[in-house]
């Protein structure tokens, strides 16, 4: 499973791909053939993958519910990563998350992966929502959930939580033509 956009590719993190990462993120790279990337995976990306891991092992219809790596197709290099923190809740939302490498930023790369992914998420039958935290000084961020039609739902401390809704697809009704 690999999905694309404009100008970036998105392959979903396995179980076999998660391990590599954790292990020996050098070993990504070779495997790829992609230049090294000092800023990526993150910390925060590494800390969560055993978690996901664990959700793959028990159910592997979760992947696509956490981390996605984010390639720039033209270039084949690592630009960050994007993903959902588990499966739809009850009410059928998940939370996203995503992450650009500093020497990819203001590059509208966190706005198309975003776009890309929502619209992954939104041809699910079970998603009706999708959800992101971002902290109230981070403003590019928030102007990417914000372009994104993500709306302000929540301020707490110092994180404001933006969500947005599915669209329902509008049935064009054509208007009954009155025989003369």
């Amino acid at each position: 499973m690999e999905l694309l956009s404009a100008r970036l590719k998105y392959i979903p993190v396995t179980i076999d791909l998660a391990q590599t990462i954790m292990k020996n993120p050098l070993a990504f790279y070779y495997k790829y053939q992609l230049p090294w990337n000092r800023s990526w995976p993150h910390d925060g990306l590494k800390a969560m993958l055993p978690f996901y891991v664990e959700s793959l092992e028990e159910d592997s219809n979760h992947l696509g519910f956490g981390p996605w790596i984010i390639m720039d197709i033209d270039q084949e290099r690592v630009i960050g990563d994007i993903g959902f923190k588990g499966i739809p809740d009850q009410e059928g939302t998940v939370e996203i998350g995503y992450h650009i490498v500093e020497t990819e930023r203001n590059q509208g790369y966190a706005t198309e992966a975003l776009k890309a992914m929502c619209k992954w998420a939104f041809e699910n039958e079970q998603i009706r929502n999708v959800e992101a935290q971002c902290g109230k000084s981070n403003i590019p961020s928030q102007k990417v959930l914000i372009n994104n039609g993500f709306a302000q739902t929540l301020s707490n401390r110092d994180m404001f939580t933006f969500q947005k809704n599915k669209q329902k697809e509008s049935k064009e009704s054509t208007p009954s033509r009155k025989e003369i």
